[in-house]
């Protein structure tokens, strides 16, 4: 769906943030107004548009999500996220100062910490809220592959307004001012007169084949 058509409300309800006021929000086949907010967001884990990182070094940026975690398993999530290939590059490799909201880093090393923060914490729900939306065209088509791994055996919620991001996905649902307008598969969607013909029509000419 386009901005404000409701997808980050979704996940801010998802997260319980706050709840809903009618009907029910349901993770097998259980009400999450059942569960614990802390339990709930302990099987979550979210990729955000914009990581958050702290003057601190990468290692510890990505550790954080998994304080338990051995040296050994930091090292293998910063390798499967890209990320360690570029870190040994860097003088003090891992043991860099990102800087203040990780001023020293680009926009594809941010969402490569991101991503290694979400193979750490290895839960069983994974959110992907605008996840590349803000990288240039290369360096999204290198994390999208992370992304596609990290997503095996797991639960994937993908927020998203650029259509390749989501044409795999086994359902997308299309926001339209707060409403679903439009429920399938990428294949049935495009066939359809509608909001997701619409937005393909306008996508498939520039960065999608």
């Amino acid at each position: 769906g386009h901005s404000g058509s409701g997808k980050s409300t979704l996940i801010k309800l998802l997260y319980r943030l706050y709840d809903v006021d009618k009907g029910a929000i349901s993770i097998d086949n259980e009400d999450i107004r059942n569960i614990k907010q802390e339990s709930l967001r302990s099987e979550l884990s979210i990729v955000p548009q914009e990581c958050i990182l702290f003057d601190d070094t990468i290692y510890n940026n990505v550790a954080f999500s998994n304080p338990k975690a051995t040296r050994k398993e930091v090292i293998a999530a910063m390798k499967f996220a890209q990320l360690y290939q570029v870190v040994k590059e860097f003088p003090k490799q891992e043991k860099t100062i990102v800087g203040e909201r990780g001023v020293k880093l680009s926009g594809g090393e941010k969402q490569r910490v991101s991503i290694a923060r979400a193979i750490l914490a290895n839960k069983k729900i994974l959110v992907l809220d605008e996840a590349t939306s803000a990288l240039d065209s290369q360096t999204e088509f290198d994390i999208q592959r992370d992304l596609t791994k990290l997503m095996e055996g797991r639960t994937s919620l993908i927020i998203a307004h650029r259509l390749s991001t989501i044409m795999k996905a086994d359902k997308i649902i299309v926001l339209n001012k707060g409403e679903i307008v439009q429920v399938g598969k990428h294949t049935e969607l495009i066939k359809k007169p509608g909001q997701y013909r619409k937005l393909w029509k306008l996508q498939k000419g520039g960065y999608i084949n």
